[in-house]
């Protein structure tokens, strides 16, 4: 390999999502150090990343790695759909924007785990630091429908909360989003577009991380594929790789680093054993149900070229909206200190991951287990290292669907409530009448899905079953960090785009003071 082939910096960073941006904004501050970013997407350009109510329209493009599990059996035999982002900002260029951080007993946990200051005290400073550069609040005007929800809650037993990051148990409130003057502002508009001017920051896209260079024990860079040609990165400081719980996880494997069992099926040689690569996946399972409204009532009518124009020329109009604009959380059982379900609300029909558009207008309510006992894993097909088997598990732990039924009755009585009367219909999901139990565990094994959760592939701990340590460090392995969602020891309790901003915080402060 010549010269040019190669390319030398401090840090290397593998992966542009959420993680990703953030460290490459806090490490190339000090202009002395230089900071390379790669990504195997393409840049951020794709028109409807900035239109809030498109999220779902960006599942399966050119900025979605579109995965698919392997057949679930308790879930008659389906195989899930798990959207990733490959592109600037990653997932965050095409989730819903929903900012929460977690409840304090989700870090407090990980601490307890043996993990020297991951507790909520510690990192709160680090979430409020993000927003010095990252746009939160809650939107200026929601959908009539989503304040009927808030009023359905009420008169269902939920107290309606102001900031629905107040360690809430049990409430109902509208979501903080990472909307600025109507558009998405992404983890890559918000932390490293400000940073691209900088001369020591260096981001490559459409380079995707083939493996590990080694010397000896020492990560020393990684060999990236770009087009047809290859070449080699080696970083003085740190290889940080922050490609997700799905990506990080199989770059480890084709460099060596995993069970060693695993890595002799994929015919690679062993450079750490590390049985916990790829184990301990979770993701939070969700539920649909669905109701028909009035005509012209939800924003099932709102998807038109006028609209388009209306965001286009003076970002105003229903595409400002992330839809799923209210929810809440709840406990499946009175003795719970911090809830196990969530709830998503949303004034428009949202089906089958929004590939499914029935006719007229709907609302949507979802249940959401955020708190799963089941554990599943992610390895690499043998036959192609970049493809991965995919296998959440969903439901092997019966207690798992014991609470995602009680979390269905829970979000059902929400829906029949007295506010939504003259707005709801018939029901569309389930469409077969509930007359029992039974029925509602048919629907849940026909329709539940997993929520673009995926965390705790590459777990954090001091055990052998993990595979950082708290300072996010590989263990065994010099040079090498994993610095993403896919570090959880445990899934938080919502959505999980916020903690991973604070990840990402938190190793910046670990590698910098």
């Amino acid at each position: 390999m010549s010269r040019s082939d190669r390319l030398h910096t401090d840090y290397l960073i593998i992966g542009a999502g959420s993680a990703g941006c953030v460290l490459a904004h806090r490490l190339s501050e000090d202009p002395s150090r230089q900071v390379v970013l790669v990504e195997s997407g393409p840049p951020d350009r794709h028109p409807l990343i900035k239109i809030p109510a498109a999220f779902s329209k960006l599942y399966r493009s050119g900025v979605d790695y579109a995965h698919q599990s392997v057949p679930q059996p308790e879930l008659e035999g389906r195989s899930l759909f798990i959207p990733r982002g490959r592109t600037l900002g990653g997932s965050g260029a095409i989730n819903a924007m929903i900012y929460i951080r977690g409840h304090r007993e989700d870090f407090d946990g990980w601490a307890a785990l043996g993990n020297h200051g991951w507790d909520y005290a510690s990192l709160l400073p680090l979430f409020q630091k993000s927003l010095d550069l990252w746009n939160i609040q809650k939107p200026e005007r929601i959908h009539p429908l989503s304040r009927i929800f808030l009023e359905a809650s009420a008169q269902t037993g939920y107290p309606v909360v102001d900031d629905l990051n107040d360690h809430v148990g049990h409430g109902v409130g509208i979501h903080p989003v990472n909307i600025l003057n109507g558009a998405r502002h992404s983890p890559a508009h918000a932390f490293l577009r400000p940073a691209t001017h900088r001369p020591n920051l260096n981001i490559i896209t459409g380079a995707r991380a083939i493996q590990a260079l080694w010397e000896g024990n020492r990560v020393t860079g990684v060999e990236v594929g770009i087009g047809r040609a290859k070449r080699s990165i080696f970083a003085s400081q740190s290889v940080i790789v922050c490609g997700g719980a799905i990506e990080s996880p199989l770059f480890l494997m084709r460099s060596g680093i995993g069970d060693p069992e695993w890595l002799k099926e994929m015919n690679v040689g062993l450079r750490q054993a590390r049985i916990g690569v790829g184990r301990n996946l979770q993701d939070h399972p969700v539920v649909p149900l669905a109701y028909r409204t009035r005509r012209g009532a939800s924003y099932d009518s709102d998807d038109t070229i006028a609209n388009l124009f209306r965001w286009w020329w003076k970002r105003e109009g229903p595409l400002c909206s992330n839809l799923c604009e209210t929810g809440g959380f709840t406990c499946s059982r009175d003795d719970l200190s911090a809830p196990d379900l969530q709830y998503h609300f949303a004034p428009v029909f949202f089906v089958d991951h929004g590939f499914v558009r029935p006719k007229g207008n709907g609302i949507s309510l979802a249940p959401i287990l955020v708190q799963p006992n089941a554990r599943g894993c992610v390895r690499p097909n043998p036959h192609d290292h970049f493809s991965p088997m995919i296998d959440p598990k969903v439901y092997s732990d019966s207690a798992d669907l014991d609470r995602m039924l009680i979390g269905f009755h829970k979000a059902r009585a929400i829906m029949e409530a007295p506010a939504f009367e003259g707005w709801r219909l018939e029901p569309y999901l389930p469409m077969k009448p509930i007359q029992n139990d039974a029925d509602v565990i048919t629907h849940l094994r026909r329709h539940t899905e997993l929520l673009y959760h995926p965390v705790g592939t590459c777990r954090m701990g001091a055990d052998e079953n993990s595979v950082v340590d708290d300072q996010l460090k590989v263990h065994g392995v010099e040079g090498l960090r994993v610095v993403d969602a896919s570090i959880m020891p445990t899934i938080t309790r919502g959505n999980t785009q916020a903690p991973t901003v604070l990840i990402a915080e938190k190793a910046a402060e670990l590698m910098l003071h």
